[in-house]
C-alpha cells in the first residue's frame, strides 16, 4: 500500500494513479459539484445532427462542472477503423472541449464493438485536452478509474467518482455459456451481456481502502457503468417500495449472470449512487438499500428509443453532506 519514511508518503502505483487527475475537480465556492451524464449517444459519422445540438443545449443550459459519457458513446458496429474513431470523437468531444469543461467516459458494448485494441480505443479519448478519463491495463475491461474531488476550501478530498467497465457479451473460456443457458428458463432480464468482473470489484475495493487509509476517513462516492447491474430489476419490480419515479417500459437487458457488484458496494459503503445507461426505453430512479440507482434513456437520436426522453441526468453534489445525491433531474431536449 504505502508507508511513511521520516514523514514523507511513498504511494504504490495504484494509490498514485488513482490520485493523479488531469484536470483538478473541486466543489465550488458554495461547497456544489455538478455533474451531466448523457448515455448512450450511439452515433456514427452520418450522425443526427439533433444529437450533437442537444448535447450543447444541455451543457449550455446546466453548465456543469463534469460531464460524464455513459457508455455506448458510439455505434461500434458501424465505426470499423482508427481513423473513423478518431474522426468521430473529434466531432462528439467538441461540445466539451470547446466549453472547457472537464468529461470521462465509460465504454459500453457498442463501444467495445469496434474491432481495435480496447486500450488503444481509449487512448484516443484520453488525448483532449478536457478528457478527464482514465483506465486499467491490469485487470479485465478498460475503463475504470476514480476521479476525486477536492472540497471547496481546503486541498482535501471531498468525493469520488467512480467509473466501471461493463464490457460486451460474456466469454468464459473452455465454457459453453450459450449452449447451457438456452437449456435453462432464465430470468426474464437476463441476457448476453457481460458483468463487471471479480478482479475489477477487487480494484474498486482496494482503491478505496487505500484511498480512505491516505485520507484518514472514508470518501463518499457514485459509480457510473454502462449496463445496470441486476439489482436495478428490483427497483422496476417494487415501485413503491424503492420509490421509483420515471419510466420503465422497456425490459432491461442486463448481464448473464449476478456479478456481486451491489453487494460489493453495500458492503463497502461508500458508493451512494449508482448511473447506468443501455436500455434506451427507460429512464427512471429510485433507492435500494441506502443506495439511489438511476438509470438514463439515450442521448443520441440515431439508436432507437423515444424522442420525449432523450436527453442526459444531472447530479448535484453537496460537500456538507456527501451521504445524499440530492437533485437528479432528467434533461429532455427538444426535437
Amino acid at each position: 500500500k504505502y508507508i511513511k519514511i521520516i514523514g514523507v508518503l511513498i504511494m504504490n502505483t495504484n494509490l498514485k494513479n488513482n490520485l493523479t487527475i488531469k484536470k483538478e475537480l473541486k466543489f465550488n465556492k458554495n461547497g456544489k459539484f455538478k455533474i451531466l451524464m448523457m448515455s448512450d449517444i450511439q452515433e456514427t459519422l452520418a450522425y443526427d445532427k439533433r444529437t450533437l445540438d442537444g448535447m450543447n443545449k444541455l451543457i449550455e443550459k446546466e453548465k456543469p462542472d463534469l460531464v460524464i459519457l455513459g457508455g455506448d458513446n458510439c455505434d461500434g458496429t458501424v465505426l470499423k477503423t482508427e481513423q473513423e474513431l478518431r474522426d468521430y470523437i473529434k466531432i462528439f468531444s467538441e461540445p466539451m472541449e470547446s466549453k472547457k469543461i472537464p468529461w470521462a467516459h465509460v465504454f459500453g458494448n457498442h463501444d467495445h464493438d469496434i474491432e481495435i485494441d480496447d486500450i488503444q480505443k481509449t487512448k484516443i479519448y484520453e488525448e483532449y485536452e478536457y478528457c478527464i478519463s482514465k483506465h486499467t491495463e491490469d485487470i479485465y475491461g478498460t475503463t475504470n478509474f476514480v476521479l476525486p474531488i477536492k472540497h471547496s476550501n481546503k486541498n482535501e478530498i471531498a468525493f469520488n467518482i467512480w467509473g466501471l467497465d461493463s464490457n460486451n457479451q460474456i466469454i468464459t473460456a473452455n465454457i459453453p455459456i450459450d449452449e447451457n443457458m438456452k437449456q435453462l428458463n432464465k430470468p426474464s432480464m437476463s441476457c448476453k451481456w457481460d458483468i463487471i468482473h471479480f478482479d475489477q470489484q477487487m480494484w474498486y475495493w482496494n482503491s478505496s481502502k487505500e484511498i480512505e487509509e491516505y485520507c484518514n476517513k472514508k470518501i463518499n462516492g457514485m459509480l457510473f457503468m454502462h449496463i445496470p447491474p441486476w439489482e436495478f430489476q428490483y427497483i422496476v419490480d417494487n415501485p413503491e417500495y424503492t420509490n421509483a419515479s420515471g419510466s420503465m417500459d422497456e425490459i432491461m437487458k442486463i448481464g448473464m449472470f449476478n456479478s456481486g457488484i451491489f453487494s460489493t458496494i453495500l458492503q463497502r459503503n461508500d458508493i451512494k449512487c449508482i448511473a447506468c445507461g443501455h436500455s434506451h426505453n427507460d429512464c427512471f430512479e429510485g433507492d435500494f438499500c441506502g443506495i439511489k440507482m438511476c438509470l438514463d434513456a439515450c442521448a443520441g437520436y440515431s439508436p432507437y428509443g423515444i424522442d420525449s426522453l432523450r436527453g442526459g441526468r444531472i447530479f448535484e453534489i453537496d460537500e456538507k453532506n456527501t451521504n445524499n445525491i440530492k437533485k437528479t433531474n432528467i434533461m429532455v431536449l427538444t426535437k
